[in-house]
């Protein structure tokens, strides 16, 4: 019962919250005119910008790589890559849990502790969130008033008088609910006798964290980080060109809807669809392009970058089950 309760949060709650956006960003689009506008869009620019899609991933896959050589595993390349492209499926599908899946199917195949295997990607995780760090510092620098009228809309900034922490109730809230919850974890430890597996889990994670730190193709580990930002920017920058209007959008102002579109698929939907959607139409907006130029091109963006997803990631896993079948990898 429980666990049916939990998945349905974890599918449910998502899809809410995306269907929620998704009808804000799209409530006043004339869906009439969709077909007129699928036929004004430059398709080979689309695809052009599709392509990118498929090569964020590989060099995601193909850095990882890198990261599990020093704790000790030599991982086929193929395996990476497309546990890779497996994990980006399955985030559409229940999002975050793409993370889980790599990390599972790498123990599965070949054989690298999930603790380890989850560290590593850790440690990717600090490299993405200082490279997107940079990404958006850079774009509030070079594009500040953009962003300003992101943030407030009507051209007004307010001011809110701020209540000292120790003041705030909810700090107190969280400082108990969060000494409750490591208390309880502590009794739960002592009393199964976890401790052991606990500290196994903990060695395990640090050490694939600490890869980062012993990796021995540094200059090629920053050039696939660095690979897969550029994908990732071009995946959405070269789609501007689709339409007279958005490509009217210079690469400094794509930069600027590109930052603003990374931060806001940190909401757990599936892809970003909702939120991401809205940063695009908001940035485009304030770029002089009308909503009815940009609601379609994001729209149809998104969709086809979707589809590509589910489709890489089906055939990743189709291909991973073929090569493991008798249970073992062969050589890279």
């Amino acid at each position: 019962m429980k666990k049916g309760v939990s998945t349905t949060l974890k599918i449910g709650l998502p899809l809410l919250i995306s269907a929620v956006v998704l009808y804000f960003t799209y409530r006043d689009y004339n869906f009439t005119e969709f077909g007129n506008d699928m036929r004004r869009i430059n398709w080979l620019w689309l695809a052009a910008a599709l392509s990118f899609s498929a090569l964020g991933p590989l060099f995601r896959g193909l850095r990882w790589n890198l990261l599990l050589e020093p704790i000790g595993y030599d991982v086929p390349r193929k395996d990476t890559v497309l546990t890779v492209f497996t994990g980006y499926a399955a985030n559409i599908i229940i999002p975050r849990v793409g993370e889980i899946c790599r990390c599972g199917m790498l123990e599965q195949n070949a054989k690298v502790p999930f603790s380890k295997g989850l560290g590593t990607l850790v440690a990717e995780r600090v490299v993405d969130a200082v490279l997107l760090g940079l990404i958006v510092l850079g774009s509030i620098l070079a594009q500040l008033g953009q962003f300003r009228l992101l943030l407030t809309p009507d051209g007004t900034e307010e001011i809110a008088e701020s209540t000292p922490m120790l003041q705030n109730p909810a700090f107190w809230y969280w400082a108990i609910g969060i000494t409750v919850f490591c208390a309880l974890c502590w009794w739960l430890c002592a009393k199964f006798h976890l401790w052991e597996k606990v500290k196994g889990f903990i060695s395990g994670f640090w050490e694939g964290f600490l890869s980062l730190k012993q990796i021995r193709r540094l200059p090629l580990f920053l050039l696939y980080s660095v690979g897969i930002w550029i994908c990732y920017y071009l995946e959405l920058y070269l789609a501007f060109y689709c339409l007279p209007s958005t490509a009217a959008v210079g690469p400094v102002a794509g930069l600027a809807c590109f930052a603003a579109s990374s931060i806001a698929v940190l909401v757990p939907t599936p892809n970003g669809a909702g939120p991401w959607n809205l940063a695009i139409v908001k940035m485009l907006g304030i770029y002089g392009v009308p909503q009815s130029d940009a609601q379609p091109m994001s729209f149809v963006l998104h969709f086809c970058q979707t589809m590509i997803y589910l489709l890489c990631g089906f055939i990743a896993w189709v291909a991973l089950k073929i090569i493991h079948r008798n249970g073992t990898s062969r050589e890279q």
